[in-house]
């Protein structure tokens, strides 16, 4: 009898290894495909170019919160630091590493989802999270892309764990440790990765509990967790603190967060109507594994569904609970949401379902990968760009534009304020610490030889900070290089008596804008 058992426990375990080789290739081609567009680009999307821009001014000896202001973790700055320390620009490096982070989080997806479907929709429901990453903003290295991997692992230790709890009589102190800094590592690359890591410890200590294990030790548990936790960021303000700046690390992780201003009514609600569209056709998938009759086929499945289906829920709390609607603030839904559809691969209505959202995700992904590239740019228009700095001297000064025209330009800052949101966006204003509008008339009194800007004014921009750049800017210097795409152009200005040159207007060939 044991040795049926276990013969037939091998061949499981067995087949499971072939269907997790056989996923990790499918995957690694999948996403391959599906973010190949992106490969090479450095202006994918000003979040990203501005992280590589901070990892590369550390290695120079720039500390975070001082010399360049931002409200991201320290860990971000950090593994974009890494990513330029590999050599280059480390545009290849970062996108090659999202890449990599892209498919081993879908691979732990894959093995979570093979407890509550078959091959096939665990595969399916692995792809969809590649595949709805590009729909959310996720092409290439938005911080969600890296800490869903160990988000994701740190709840993928917690899910297997449960099998093992009744045999340990519920001791899962240091396997539960380990998970829960890997939670801590996620909030140093984004704050919001808090909320899973709240869901994940109240796991721990609900499978441990029912396992037998003995409160005294449980509270000892509790604390090692939120320790392991906390870790992480308690290490980057002891770190700050050693070298003179917490007080500069506790303003831009924690005061300026509560500062910044809502944004437009209209604005919000447009954003909230695309999230809400990006998230329901996945969602739905949910309340179809009842209708098209999915059932658990065992108890331990109907389990596993549940802390699954717990683990989305939270996920999506969160996002409603942090409040900010951009698009790729939906990203870290995209990992609960694609395990949770596997199920219905089970029954044939279900699996044309999943078929249809994998088909209409990777054509409307490639689809939007094109648009970007047209009304963002690419390295062609960087390039472009940064010929127009050719023989001058001193620092540029994006006003509004790329963040990349730094490095491009070779060039030094004239603010700590280098983000362009955190001068010329409305719901920034007396959030940074600064004041905005008069850092601008700081900077253009300083008379950078270069200025890229946008035309026209943005809904939601600071009009006071555009008017000090406008006093200054229109007077005093002239256009050397246009880019149009739709209804905004980004604009090169020199000043007058370093151009050279005759001005150069590109346009991605759609309808142009006035930029008079």
């Amino acid at each position: 009898m044991k040795a049926a058992a276990f013969g037939k426990h091998t061949a499981t375990a067995s087949r499971f290894r072939i269907d997790l080789r056989f996923a990790a290739l499918a995957l690694a081609i999948v996403a391959t495909i599906a973010r190949y567009r992106t490969l090479g680009n450095p202006i994918i999307q000003i979040d990203e170019q501005f992280y590589l821009l901070v990892g590369g001014r550390m290695l120079h000896g720039a500390i975070p919160y001082v010399d360049i202001w931002d409200r991201k973790p320290i860990g971000l700055f950090l593994l974009f630091a890494g990513f330029r320390a590999l050599g280059g620009s480390g545009v290849l490096g970062y996108q090659i590493g999202a890449l990599i982070s892209v498919w081993a989080t879908a691979l732990l997806l894959f093995a979570m989802a093979r407890r509550i479907a078959p091959p096939g929709g665990a595969l399916i429901g692995a792809i969809l999270y590649i595949l709805w990453l590009d729909l959310a903003g996720g092409e290439g290295g938005q911080s969600p892309v890296f800490y869903n991997l160990p988000v994701v692992a740190g709840i993928a230790i917690i899910f297997f764990l449960r099998d093992v709890a009744v045999e340990r009589r519920g001791d899962l102190r240091r396997p539960g440790a380990g998970a829960m800094l890997l939670f801590g590592t996620a909030m140093q690359i984004k704050y919001t990765a808090v909320f899973e890591g709240m869901f994940a410890g109240v796991m721990l200590l609900a499978v441990s509990w029912r396992a037998g294990r003995r409160p005294r030790d449980l509270v000892l548990d509790a604390a090692l967790w939120v320790g392991s936790a906390l870790a992480p960021t308690l290490a980057a303000a002891g770190a700050y603190g050693a070298i003179g700046h917490f007080g500069d690390w506790w303003f831009a992780n924690v005061t300026s967060i509560a500062k910044r201003g809502p944004g437009l009514p209209s604005s919000t609600a447009d954003r909230i109507w695309v999230m809400i569209w990006l998230v329901l056709p996945m969602l739905s998938c949910v309340p179809l594994r009842r209708w098209i009759g999915t059932p658990p086929a065992t108890e331990q499945e109907r389990e596993d569904r549940r802390f699954l289906d717990g683990w989305m829920a939270v996920a999506l709390l969160g996002v409603v609970l942090f409040g900010t609607w951009f698009n790729h603030y939906a990203l870290p839904l995209c990992a609960p949401l694609g395990v949770v559809a596997a199920p219905l691969w089970t029954r044939r209505a279900g699996r044309v379902w999943l078929m249809i959202l994998a088909g209409a995700s990777f054509g409307w992904g490639q689809h939007i990968l094109r648009h970007h590239r047209i009304t963002r740019g690419d390295a062609r228009i960087l390039a472009h760009a940064a010929a127009t700095v050719q023989g001058s001297r001193g620092c540029v000064f994006v006003y509004d534009g790329y963040p990349a025209f730094y490095d491009a330009a070779h060039s030094c800052f004239l603010t700590t304020r280098v983000f362009p949101a955190h001068l010329q966006a409305r719901n920034e204003m007396g959030a940074t610490g600064i004041d905005e509008a008069a850092e601008v008339r700081r900077i253009m009194a300083l008379r950078p030889e270069r200025v890229m800007m946008e035309q026209p004014a943005y809904e939601e921009e600071n009009l006071a900070a555009r008017a000090e750049l406008l006093r200054v800017l229109l007077p005093d210097y002239q256009p050397m290089y246009s880019y149009t795409a739709l209804k905004r152009t980004m604009i090169v200005y020199g000043l007058k008596g370093t151009v050279h040159t005759p001005p150069v207007s590109e346009s991605s060939g759609h309808r142009l804008a006035d930029i008079g």
